[in-house]
């Protein structure tokens, strides 16, 4: 009896086994079903981009950027390539075409020329000189055509003139009133107060210049400065006997020689001349502060500003102001003397 329980349960075990056997064989058909569907349909997750892909990826680009310019330019170049190739096959094909139309020329001329030779052969010697005579002739006007033509496109150009600008010089006269002193160096124009050096003198008395005059027969002292200038002023006291000749016993009369020399505290004292011929500059003040109505004005000027020399001329003469210019050489002071010459004003 016990052996056919057993028997009898064994058949249900078996059908359960296979039950769930066969719900396990469906679940993972349908879990691959999903996975097949989700890889061939689905949106795939972005993978992270590494520091190291991304400068590989900026890379790329760059050198595809880089090639794709490359190759522009190489096609811009083809093309220019093309364009003078195809230039110069039409000077080619220009210049074949002219050399084709000049032998033409040539046989033409020549053909011409036997022709003319035939005919003038044919004539008598009378006939030969008055056909040579009419040659003549047309050649001259051929040749007087050439040149009519030459003159009217001559004519018709612009012709390059240069301008000479002539300013008339009046005549000089020597300076006898009111005088402005200028030194022109360097480009700069700088107002010489020889007057009120000169005062200062006369402020500080002469005891000194009299006691050398008395006891060496000269003295010299400085004066200034002034405006930045200072004058060194000697005095020479000489005989009235000329050179070679005896002296007399009898007392001679003397002859004093009073010399200035003006020396600048700096080189480059002054002011341009464009700036020195303002309204207010100190040169413009200082004409204004002679009491005459056009005082002269004396230029001691250097080699180096010949050419500012030029302007200041001009708007000397158009202003009605007298100029005397005095030329100096380089490192030659300016020097006034009682032995020396006036200035001559223009």
């Amino acid at each position: 009896m016990q052996h056919a329980e057993e028997d009898d349960a064994l058949p249900g075990q078996d059908s359960f086994i296979d039950v769930v056997c066969n719900m396990v064989g469906i679940l993972i058909v349908l879990v691959m079903i999903v996975g097949v569907k989700s890889s061939a349909g689905g949106p795939e997750e972005p993978a992270q981009a590494t520091p190291a892909a991304m400068k590989t990826a900026t890379a790329d680009s760059t050198a595809l950027a880089e090639l794709r310019s490359t190759e522009q330019a190489a096609l811009e170049a083809q093309e220019e390539i093309a364009k003078s190739i195809g230039k110069i096959k039409d000077m080619a094909v220009q210049s074949a075409l002219v050399d084709a139309r000049r032998q033409q020329l040539a046989v033409v001329k020549e053909e011409v020329e036997k022709e003319i030779a035939e005919r003038r052969s044919k004539l008598d010697e009378k006939g030969q000189k008055q056909f040579d005579v009419q040659r003549e002739i047309a050649a001259t006007e051929i040749k007087l055509h050439q040149l009519t033509q030459e003159r009217v496109s001559l004519i018709s150009q612009k012709p390059d003139v240069q301008q000479i600008e002539c300013v008339p010089t009046p005549l000089a006269k020597t300076v006898d009133g009111e005088e402005i002193h200028a030194r022109l160096r360097h480009g700069q124009l700088a107002v010489v107060p020889a007057d009120e050096l000169f005062a200062e003198v006369g402020r500080r008395g002469a005891d000194h210049l009299r006691n050398g005059l008395r006891d060496r027969n000269g003295a010299e002292d400085v004066f200034g400065p002034i405006n930045g200038w200072r004058m060194r002023l000697s005095i020479e006291r000489y005989d009235s006997a000329a050179p070679g000749e005896t002296p007399l016993p009898e007392p001679q009369r003397s002859t004093l020689v009073m010399q200035g020399v003006f020396l600048p505290t700096a080189e480059n004292i002054g002011q341009p001349v464009e700036q020195a011929l303002l309204p207010e500059s100190a040169f413009m003040r200082a004409l204004r502060a002679k009491r005459s109505s056009a005082p002269a004005v004396t230029i001691w000027v250097y080699p180096d500003s010949y050419n500012e020399l030029r302007a200041l001329k001009r708007a000397m003469w158009e202003a009605g102001v007298p100029l005397a210019v005095r030329p100096l050489a380089e490192g030659q002071p300016i020097i006034f003397s009682t032995a020396g010459t006036k200035s001559a004003a223009q």
